[in-house]
């Protein structure tokens, strides 16, 4: 394993990267086409999901990553160039919030999750779209979440998670090899409203103030302290595997067993073989110094 090494990147970040193994021995044309899409500025994902392209590409995939320019959440137009890239894609992953994406930027996503080709949410992506009432795509700000991962955005709690793998869980292919059984996730706990079918893999608890929310899918009475799932695998309707994670913030890629585990979905998904147990994982922190 290299030695950690810290590096300043354009000016705003402190970058440290642990990093060591072999690369994947296959030609272009043989790899899994991964597509990255970074629709948001929240949680820092610009900074993070183009080195977890880079340990993708590491493991055997090919990865194109869409990103675009500004704060996506402010732009109607040009929000996510290159969108097109999902319709040669052999899986998905989506880390986006609160966007309004034209018609010819909405389109490929719709194609490609009606496909039934495998999709992975991190984090805000549960809500990813936030379209005014009565715009055709309004029902999208809680079925992407609903229908495509899952579980529709409820709501967090606050300061730090504490996080256990579920034990029964253990023997599922997204938490192979992944040897911790708990840590703490300096991330907020976001809380569920799973669908029937998806397979708890990790919980969390966290603490936050009490309350009644009211949601369009119905009212939710909130606990000081909540236990809730933060990693699950699921089938959506329309045939695809899925997995959604609530790991996402930037500390959370400074944990071996959270970047490992998002391997593992990325090849449990696409039915590549999963990373060895003696293959060494990235790991990063991201602390940004412009805020």
């Amino acid at each position: 394993m290299r030695s950690p090494h810290r590096v300043i990147l354009f000016g705003i970040v402190l970058l440290t990267v642990v990093a060591s193994g072999r690369f994947a021995q296959a030609s272009e044309a043989e790899k899994p086409h991964a597509v990255i899409v970074v629709g948001t500025l929240h949680y820092s994902p610009e900074l993070t999901m183009p080195l977890f392209a880079e340990e993708l590409k590491r493991f055997g995939f090919r990865v194109t990553l869409v990103q675009g320019s500004g704060n996506p959440e402010k732009k109607t137009t040009d929000v996510l160039p290159g969108i097109e890239s999902l319709d040669d894609a052999d899986l998905a992953i989506f880390f986006m919030r609160f966007l309004k994406l034209p018609d010819s930027e909405w389109q490929p996503i719709e194609d490609y999750i009606r496909s039934g080709k495998p999709v992975i949410g991190l984090r805000t992506a549960n809500h990813s779209f936030r379209y005014p009432k009565g715009h055709p795509r309004f029902s999208w700000n809680d079925d992407f979440g609903r229908r495509v991962l899952g579980t529709p955005y409820v709501v967090h709690q606050s300061g730090s998670t504490e996080i256990n793998v579920i034990d029964e869980a253990k023997s599922h292919p997204i938490l192979s090899n992944v040897t911790k059984s708990s840590w703490t996730s300096p991330g907020t706990l976001y809380l569920t409203q799973l669908q029937d079918s998806c397979v708890p893999l990790v919980r969390g608890s966290g603490k936050g103030r009490e309350r009644l929310l009211k949601k369009a899918f119905g009212t939710i009475e909130v606990k000081k302290h909540e236990t809730d799932i933060v990693a699950w695998a699921w089938e959506n309707e329309w045939g695809g595997k899925a997995f959604y994670t609530s790991f996402g913030h930037p500390g959370d890629f400074a944990e071996e067993s959270v970047v490992r585990m998002l391997l593992n979905a990325c090849c449990w998904s696409t039915e590549q073989p999963l990373p060895a147990a003696d293959a060494e994982i990235t790991t990063w922190t991201v602390e940004r110094v412009d805020k």
